[in-house]
């Protein structure tokens, strides 16, 4: 156990890098690892300038089901990339928060015809849970 909180620690550090590419592999190793602990950090990294490391965020938030990131994932959706709308709506699929329907109905409307089919899938999946 103190192993895989020394691993922890470390990738929580190198959210903080400067190389966009060790922050995204960072935020997508932390959801692999599965620790709660790892969501507050993730959440935060929603906001990198890169868009590569947001969409690594995004999506690696979508592991953990956790009321907590439906709010930053929405807020995501309306990103100017839209490999990270892809990732948020994904994301929200996973999660499958009512609060999610408002901004994927409009995500079905997206330029990006991912995001659009991810946004339909997701109200789906939305639709079925409850």
């Amino acid at each position: 156990m103190a192993e895989e909180h020394k691993r922890i620690d470390f990738l929580l550090e190198e959210l903080k890098s400067d190389d966009w590419n060790v922050r995204e592999d960072a935020a997508e190793l932390l959801a692999e690892v599965g620790d709660p602990d790892a969501v507050e950090p993730l959440i935060e990294t929603l906001n990198d300038e890169d868009w590569h490391v947001r969409e690594a965020a995004a999506l690696s938030l979508g592991l953990f089901e956790d009321e907590r990131i439906v709010e930053p994932l929405i807020k995501l959706m309306d990103d100017e990339k839209p490999n990270v709308r892809y990732g948020a709506a994904l994301s929200l699929s996973v999660v499958g928060d009512q609060r999610a329907v408002d901004v994927l109905r409009k995500a079905t409307e997206d330029d990006n015809s991912v995001v659009r089919k991810v946004a339909g899938v997701a109200l789906k999946e939305i639709e079925n849970r409850n």
